[in-house]
């Protein structure tokens, strides 16, 4: 393989999997593809290494691809799989954690042998279970739970898979027009990787994968190599609904020439409720500031994460055993990038940023019935402010470092009887600092009594906050940024409660997600800066600088 060839063809893998997302994004039926992306795509070799991944990919779901490669060759090996074969999987400790997520995966055919697999996933309008309520004590509870397992065989649907999802789940129309949405994507990066292989006069793709991944691998260590070598440790407590003891994780990272190992001994016991993160999903979140620090450039592939080794005990909050509840992992799975985010902090200050108001991202459904009985559910995000960094402000109410998007005002709307009053940022909930946290953001929604709505009926919120009892916390003399907030006609509910609540048409519900903290000392704040904060409305006179 020359270097020309290589350079040629690597591009060529990312932008498949870019046309792969584009292919869902154009076809798929629900809010949570098209408006959210909250999905991925990714490309392996027959040995399930990942050698390409889309930019616009969620970070939980970009961050398993690798083990679940591993585990879809070990489980189908190459001489059992036929042309027309399509496999699928939602389980959480195959997949990325939570039952709403399915993967696709379609083998690609060259010269008569398996040369690799593309591979998609979407989160799921509704899976069946208890519609992401926060109270849910085990799996069973959060739905469907697909094996990994055939899809299609030999061009043939699995016609009792397709049944048993049809009468499982409430929003069926949806559902499988995104399923049908994935095997069409499916589908473009299988071929795309056959034709690649075609027009390059391959056998297989193994020699381009092993350079892929040995470049990456050595972009990455190189990245470890700038950071201080040493054990560093420490800990952060995670807020879990209904329940007053916090949980704790424990992280110590060690830095050395052979990689970086995470170990999260200490760490709190699994829990019963649905803020538990198998540890693929883990993973993920550990390897993503490592990889925004140490190899911010290079496209995401296997080498990535071959220099990172994770060890937790398990039946622990972030490595459950099954039957866990997991649905709101990210309620403690995201909290890992924010050690290491804050253990990097205290080693190379420069290179990181404050803790954000995002970390955990807010999630959570709207539930409840039309006059017809026909049920409705909205899902929706709501992001922090991000941590302030070297050299700039933290963005307001922004995905970070979860890669997904709003869901519009205009489509939530349309599709549900919801209403919204207000989706603002928050004044002077950023953190000061020489350059400020992102502010945070309020929504104001209620359901009108004149809606389609069925009289008497509960309509539900139900799902995850973050940050209601623990700040945002500064670096380098920054200021905290604000906590979150819920409250239905402006009676709070209380931190140490599940987000699982009825309201009735005509109440209120307002959320205000946490501001980002701030990075260095505010003395240090240029006074232009300053004046254009109070200028856009961003922190009033009160609050200082």
């Amino acid at each position: 393989m020359t270097r020309l060839a290589l350079d040629t063809i690597w591009p060529r893998l990312v932008a498949a999997a870019d046309e792969m997302a584009t292919t869902l994004f154009r076809t798929a039926f629900s809010h949570d593809v098209v408006e959210v992306h909250d999905m991925s795509t990714g490309l392996y070799d027959d040995r399930g290494n990942l050698i390409g991944q889309t930019w616009l990919g969620a970070t939980g779901h970009v961050g398993v691809m690798p083990v679940v490669g591993k585990q879809l060759v070990a489980t189908f090996p190459s001489a059992t799989i036929q042309p027309g074969d399509i496999f699928v999987s939602n389980d959480p400790w195959v997949c990325n954690g939570q039952t709403a997520d399915i993967f696709i995966f379609t083998p690609a055919f060259h010269r008569g042998r398996v040369i690799g697999f593309s591979v998609n996933t979407v989160h799921h309008v509704d899976i069946g279970g208890r519609k992401g309520s926060g109270l849910s004590e085990e799996v069973y509870e959060e739905g469907l739970l697909i094996p990994l397992m055939r899809l299609y065989h030999a061009g043939q649907p699995n016609e009792t898979l397709f049944a048993i999802l049809n009468r499982n789940i409430r929003f069926a129309e949806k559902v499988m027009g995104d399923i049908r949405a994935q095997i069409a994507a499916g589908w473009v990066g299988a071929e795309a990787l056959t034709r690649i292989a075609h027009e390059y006069g391959l056998d297989d793709l193994r020699a381009v994968a092993d350079e892929i991944i040995a470049r990456s691998e050595r972009a990455m260590r190189a990245g470890i190599a700038r950071l201080p070598q040493g054990k560093f440790t420490k800990s952060m407590p995670v807020e879990i609904g209904g329940v007053e003891e916090p949980g704790l994780i424990q992280l110590a990272l060690t830095i050395s020439e052979r990689g970086i190992l995470a170990d999260f001994a200490g760490t709190s016991r699994q829990v019963r409720r649905p803020v538990n993160s198998p540890i693929n999903y883990t993973r993920a979140y550990l390897a993503l500031p490592l990889k925004m620090v140490c190899d911010p450039e290079l496209p995401n592939n296997e080498g990535t994460y071959r220099p990172l080794s994770i060890q937790a005990p398990e039946g622990c909050l972030i490595n459950p055993s099954y039957p866990a509840a997991c649905f709101w992992r990210l309620a403690s799975g995201m909290l890992v990038s924010e050690l290491v985010f804050r253990i990097l902090a205290e080693i190379a200050p420069e290179r990181v940023p404050a803790d954000s108001g995002s970390m955990p991202t807010w999630q959570f459904y709207v539930n409840g019935f039309r006059r017809n009985g026909e049920a409705w559910a909205l899902h929706q995000h709501a992001f922090g402010g991000m941590g302030g960094r070297p050299g700039a402000d933290g963005l307001g109410a922004v995905s970070f470092p979860y890669n997904v998007r709003n869901v519009s005002v205009e489509w939530s709307e349309t599709e549900t009887p919801v209403l919204f009053l207000r989706r603002e940022l928050i004044v002077d909930s950023g953190g000061a600092g020489r350059w400020r946290g992102g502010l945070g953001e309020e929504l104001a929604l209620m359901v009108e009594d004149s809606a389609d709505v069925a009289p008497g009926a509960p309509i539900t919120l139900s799902g995850s906050a973050g940050r209601t009892r623990y700040p945002p916390e500064g670096v380098a003399g920054g200021g905290p940024g604000t906590r979150g907030w819920i409250a239905v006609n402006d009676e709070a509910i209380q931190p140490t409660s599940a987000p699982d609540f009825r309201f009735e048409a005509g109440d209120v519900v307002r959320l205000k997600t946490p501001g980002g903290a701030g990075h260095s000392p505010p003395a240090e704040r240029p006074k232009a800066a300053i004046e254009a904060d109070l200028r856009d409305g961003y922190v009033t006179k009160s609050a200082g600088s």
